[in-house]
């Protein structure tokens, strides 16, 4: 941007520009007619080679085209760097239950089948999850339509509690409407007093919004910085 360009011949370092708060594009048989389930609170993860470990919570919404909701988009401001040097392509672990681990749920599990054997394990659970999404992992770990819980194996029921608690999806690109909310990058902000948003290198030079390496994890906090960084930026010019 212009603002940039000045920023860069006047001697600050400007951090690379890179699209910030968007949805995931996943093509995966589990989420496959499934568009609008959504899950009150998730826990998600991303990680890579030589790469800290990326988590977020928050809810979480099935779409047409993948993965969506607050718990992706802060994910994908605090990954926006990672997920664009790996060309968008990632892997994802997903907890359904992130108030409970994988021995938590065997056993909540294991305790179900014993009081409820006669009942359909496509049809229930003690799982708190949308009953779509709880009958789509059930068929997707091998659960026949009328099978009812006292015959259902140790095998199958690891593979259900892994399924809810640590599920591995491959991100396949960002959302496909191109909807990115803000881009991450712009004036370096070790180059800024916060104080009055002056720069450090040249004295009568301010800054203020989206020209600063500033992305917040919604639209609004964006907006907020914008309005804060210019209210301090011109309270410091006139006083």
């Amino acid at each position: 941007s212009q603002g940039h360009r000045l920023a860069k011949a006047l001697g600050h370092n400007i951090v690379a520009g890179v699209p910030s708060l968007f949805t995931f594009d996943i093509k995966d048989r589990r989420l496959d007619g499934l568009a609008g389930t959504s899950f009150p609170a998730v826990r998600l993860a991303l990680s890579g080679r030589g790469k800290k470990k990326i988590e977020q919570t928050g809810p979480l919404l099935i779409t047409h085209w993948g993965l969506s909701g607050p718990a992706i988009l802060k994910l994908s401001a605090w990954g926006a760097r990672f997920l664009h040097e790996n060309n968008y392509r990632a892997e994802m672990t997903v907890s359904f239950l992130p108030d409970r681990n994988s021995e938590e749920l065997y056993r909540e599990l294991l305790a179900y089948k014993e009081q409820n054997g006669k009942k359909h394990v496509r049809l229930w659970s003690p799982a708190v999850s949308p009953k779509r999404y709880w009958s789509r992992i059930a068929e997707y770990c091998g659960v026949a339509e009328n099978t009812v819980w006292a015959d259902l194996t140790k095998t199958v029921m690891t593979s259900i509690t892994s399924e809810l608690t640590a599920a591995k999806f491959a991100i396949g690109g960002k959302g496909e409407f191109k909807e990115e909310f803000v881009t991450c990058g712009g004036v370096d902000l070790k180059e800024v007093d916060f104080r009055t948003m002056q720069s450090k290198l040249c004295p009568g030079l301010y800054f203020a919004g989206e020209v600063l390496d500033i992305d917040g994890i919604t639209g609004g906090f964006n907006f907020q910085n914008a309005w804060t960084t210019s209210r301090i930026a011109g309270m410091s010019m006139v006083s």
